[in-house]
């Protein structure tokens, strides 16, 4: 096997295997989005215009665009980024995507968004309750009243903070990648807990490993309501999970680890 990358952000300068990853995500994923805007905005008709911020590969861009929405997405990582531009031109879609971070992001000039989308813990990168207010704020406004912002987190229950560790695996054309993450348990007072990812990437008869050190910050539910006070542009309407089920709601406590806040513009 070959020598491993480390770094802070060997994951996401790999968007190709970033991608293969989470693939199997997309179709619920999209079909969670346009099924929640029905749910809670029957007034929104016709086809959506989807904002996302922290887009990534560009694989829900894509894939909403494909599905007939307008959509518009920036990410902070510049390889991401060009893989999401790339992607999209490939298909003839006429995406606007850039490079921006979650707590100071410019929009395009335009009509407001209907709906904006931040799922998978992408939010818990904003290190800072200033930076998440600031974040909150500006997704806020750049929703049409009584649009949906999604903000999909992994909670922290301070009592009970062990280890964790997740998989996941995918393939694409002859190429195989098998993803392990770890979360070592929260540091409260500082309100972080430190991760690592590990890539595992067998292609053309070699394989080699990618590993990505960061630190999110942590949520407990009081944390989350405490947030939210202080955007009061947006209310929570709903919480649901990760398996992005739209029959089945969840309340926004410790007992549920991976939530998805839906949050509504005042």
């Amino acid at each position: 096997m070959s020598p491993s990358k480390k770094s802070s952000t060997a994951w996401y300068d790999s968007p190709l295997y970033y991608d293969i990853v989470y693939a199997d995500y997309t179709k619920k994923e999209s079909r969670f989005i346009e099924g929640i805007v029905q749910r809670h905005c029957p007034q929104i008709k016709g086809p959506l215009r989807v904002l996302e911020p922290a887009c990534g590969s560009g694989r829900l861009l894509e894939s909403m665009a494909l599905r007939g929405h307008h959509v518009a997405g920036f990410d902070l990582n510049r390889h991401q980024v060009a893989y999401a531009q790339k992607r999209l031109k490939a298909k003839g879609l006429a995406v606007k995507v850039w490079r921006d971070g979650l707590e100071d992001f410019s929009l395009p000039k335009g009509q407001p968004y209907d709906v904006a989308h931040c799922f998978v813990s992408t939010f818990k990168y904003v290190r800072t309750e200033r930076g998440a207010v600031a974040s909150l704020r500006r997704m806020a406004k750049a929703l049409r009243p009584g649009g949906l912002c999604l903000i999909g987190i992994h909670l922290t229950d301070y009592a009970k903070n062990p280890p964790d560790h997740e998989r996941w695996a995918g393939r694409r054309q002859g190429i195989r990648v098998v993803s392990d993450t770890w979360s070592a348990p929260a540091v409260r007072t500082r309100r972080t807990e430190a991760m690592r990812t590990r890539m595992k990437i067998t292609q053309d008869g070699k394989t080699w490993e990618e590993e990505t050190h960061w630190k999110f910050r942590t949520y407990s539910p009081t944390e989350v309501r405490s947030l939210l006070a202080q955007v009061p542009e947006l209310k929570l309407v709903v919480c649901h999970d990760f398996h992005y089920d739209l029959e089945s709601t969840r309340p926004l406590k410790a007992d549920y680890s991976d939530i998805i806040l839906v949050l509504k513009k005042r």
